[in-house]
């Protein structure tokens, strides 16, 4: 009886759950923030250009279920996701960190113009992460910066609705999530993959077709751009050939994403200038002698011996278009005041680089 009796349970048993109903398995869909980790390598090498966008840039999925953003905390991209309440906006990257910059002079002794300034550091609400990993459209959820090991950041989405989160690193990132009731169509991940390789061939049509920025007269851009996000990192025109005491203007792209600088000196392996790329926009707060113009008011004079370094030092201050960053302004002008080749890089992406001939 027994051995029957366990029989009738076990057949039982699979009876009954053939008659209830599939129950659909959470799923996790991945976006990249950057693109992946291929497709950003191949926009590097052969245009040395970046994507400041999500892709996908809109992803679809059902309550319950998790997107990971893979990029956002990796060691090959400088991105966070900062997903706020329901209809909430982004957070600025930078704030003033409530101290003054002092004792901060060039290599004649003098004191820097921006002694007395505000030091600027990373806003410690986009730092760090916060509001854990689920999300349901009332407390805002932030990655946090890309400074730890390279993870992924993943968050579950318990509440339908449509939900735009954003990159506070770079001002006019951001993506859209759509979350679904429990059961309701959502694209297949074949569709989802078809989205991805349109995104991935509209940006590298983009970067080619940046490739011969041709910016105004005496004027370098900083940079060229498309309004979704495409960047290429390169200075146009890369050499520029001006008379002596010509002013030059530095400046952003109209449509960038970035944040850059143009910085004159001793551009050497272990020069001042290379060395300060290392290191003045690593730290919080910022290194002052990095982030504001190495001289007021404009234009700032380049010569072979500003401040007293080799090679001389001058500095147009950090430059973006973010709004949120009103001290911060899209261009700068430097007057080339003596003859000769003096060359330059930008202290946030080093491997942008350019030369100015003045006869």
């Amino acid at each position: 009886m027994q051995r029957k009796f366990g029989g009738l349970a076990v057949c039982c048993s699979v009876v009954a759950a053939i008659a209830l109903p599939a129950v659909a398995s959470a799923r996790t869909k991945t976006v990249y923030a950057g693109g992946p980790t291929a497709f950003a390598t191949k926009l590097q090498n052969k245009y040395g250009a970046g994507a400041n966008a999500f892709l996908l840039q809109k992803v679809t999925i059902n309550v319950g279920d998790t997107v990971a953003w893979n990029g956002a905390r990796l060691a090959d991209g400088f991105h966070d996701v900062d997903i706020p309440a329901r209809g909430g906006s982004d957070q600025p990257l930078l704030l003033p960190s409530g101290t003054t910059v002092s004792g901060v002079n060039d290599n004649n002794g003098n004191p820097f113009w921006f002694n007395g300034q505000p030091n600027v550091g990373f806003n410690p609400q986009v730092a760090a992460p916060s509001g854990g990993n689920t999300y349901d459209g009332t407390t805002r959820v932030v990655s946090g910066l890309p400074l730890g090991p390279p993870a992924d950041f993943k968050v579950t989405f318990t509440r339908p609705g449509t939900y735009k989160y954003f990159c506070d690193v770079h001002y006019g990132m951001s993506g859209v999530v759509v979350v679904r009731p429990s059961g309701k169509p959502v694209p297949s991940a074949k569709r989802d993959a078809n989205a991805l390789k349109a995104q991935e061939k509209r940006f590298a049509a983009e970067a080619k077709g940046l490739q011969h920025a041709h910016p105004a007269k005496d004027t370098v851009s900083l940079g060229a751009s498309r309004g979704d996000g495409l960047e290429v990192f390169k200075m146009f025109p890369a050499t520029l050939k001006v008379k002596k005491d010509t002013v030059v203007t530095f400046l952003m792209s109209k449509q960038t994403r970035e944040t850059h600088t143009a910085t004159f000196g001793d551009t050497s392996p272990n020069g001042f200038v290379t060395n300060l790329a290392k290191t003045a926009f690593m730290s919080n707060p910022i290194d002052p002698i990095g982030i504001y113009p190495s001289d007021v008011p404009m234009p700032i004079a380049v010569t072979s011996t500003s401040h007293g370094y080799t090679d001389g030092f001058s500095n147009s201050g950090a430059l973006d278009r973010d709004a949120d960053t009103p001290p911060v302004p899209p261009s700068a002008q430097l007057k080339f005041t003596e003859a000769g080749t003096f060359n330059y890089i930008c202290l946030i992406h080093p491997f942008m680089h350019g030369t100015v001939i003045v006869h």
